[in-house]
C-alpha cells in the first residue's frame, strides 16, 4: 500500500479546510439572512398592529399619553387600504398568532408573499382559494410553521394538553364583524388526507359527518361544544415537517362581539 506524501497530505488538508471555511461562511450568511428576515417581518406586523390602536377616550383632555391605555380596535376599512385582498384578521390571546387573513386566486402567492404583497419567505395567513371564504360552512386557513415562532407555529403547541386547555378561544374578524371562535379539535394528519381537507359539501349530512370526523380525530377533548349544521367551521393548518405531515386546529364560530 502506497503512502501519501507529506506534500499531497498538506494539499488535501488545505482543500478540506477551505471547503469547511466556505461552508461555515455560507451557514453564517444564511443564519444572518434568516434572522434579519424574521426581524423585518416582526417589525412589519407590529406596524400593521398599530393601525388598530386607539387612545383611551377617558384620558385627560381627550389626549392619551400612556401606551398602556391603548385599545386594539379592528378597522376593516384600513386593512383593505393596506391590502385589497384582506378578508379578516385572526388573534389568539397569549400567543404569536395575531395576523391579517388574506385570499388570492391560488394557494401559491401568499406562501411567499407577506400581507403587504411583497415577496417574503414567511408568507401570510391565507384562505384556501377552493373554499368559499370565512362565511362558508367550512374553510381552510393556512400559515407557515416558522422557526422563530411566528405565523402559525403556535398551532404546534396544541400537542400539549395544558396549552390546548388554556387556548380554546380565537378572535376572528370577518369583514367588519368580530366573532369568538371555539376550538373543538386539534390533531395531526397528512396533507393528502382528502377526508379532512374538504372543499364544499353537497348535503348537510356530509357537513355533519365531516364535523364528527374532525372531533373524533382530536388529540384532546375540548369542552367547547360541537358545531352544528348551521355553524361556520374553520380549519387552521400548518406544516409539521417536509414529509407532508400537518398540524390542524378546528374552530367554529360562536357569538358576535360588539366592540
Amino acid at each position: 500500500m502506497k503512502k501519501i506524501s507529506a506534500k499531497t497530505f498538506n494539499i488535501i488538508r488545505i482543500v478540506i479546510l477551505c471547503a469547511a471555511a466556505v461552508a461555515l461562511i455560507y451557514a453564517s450568511y444564511s443564519l444572518t439572512d434568516s434572522y434579519l428576515g424574521y426581524k423585518e417581518d416582526e417589525a412589519k406586523y407590529a406596524e400593521i398592529d398599530k393601525m388598530f390602536e386607539q387612545g383611551n377616550a377617558n384620558s385627560n383632555n381627550g389626549v392619551d399619553f400612556s401606551t398602556k391605555s391603548k385599545k386594539w380596535s379592528w378597522n376593516y376599512k384600513a386593512m383593505r387600504k393596506y391590502n385589497d385582498e384582506a378578508v379578516g384578521y385572526i388573534k389568539l390571546d397569549n400567543s404569536r398568532i395575531q395576523y391579517p387573513i388574506v385570499a388570492h386566486e391560488d394557494n401559491k402567492f401568499y406562501l411567499t408573499h407577506g400581507s403587504d404583497k411583497v415577496s417574503n419567505g414567511a408568507g401570510s395567513i391565507f384562505i384556501d382559494y377552493r373554499t368559499a371564504g370565512l362565511n362558508a360552512d367550512g374553510c381552510i386557513i393556512y400559515g407557515h410553521n416558522m422557526l422563530d415562532g411566528s405565523m402559525f407555529a403556535d398551532l404546534m403547541k396544541y400537542r400539549k394538553k395544558k396549552f390546548a386547555r388554556n387556548h380554546k378561544v380565537f378572535d376572528v374578524y370577518v369583514g367588519y364583524r368580530h366573532y369568538k371562535y371555539y376550538v373543538f379539535s386539534a390533531f395531526s394528519t397528512q396533507k393528502t388526507n382528502e377526508g379532512v381537507y374538504k372543499f364544499g359539501f353537497k348535503t348537510d349530512a356530509d357537513f355533519t359527518k365531516w364535523i364528527a370526523d374532525l372531533k373524533r380525530r382530536s388529540t384532546f377533548k375540548f369542552k367547547t361544544g360541537t358545531p352544528g349544521v348551521h355553524d361556520k367551521v374553520a380549519l387552521l393548518s400548518t406544516c409539521v415537517d417536509d414529509y407532508g405531515n400537518r398540524q390542524l386546529v378546528a374552530i367554529y364560530r360562536g357569538e358576535e362581539v360588539v366592540d
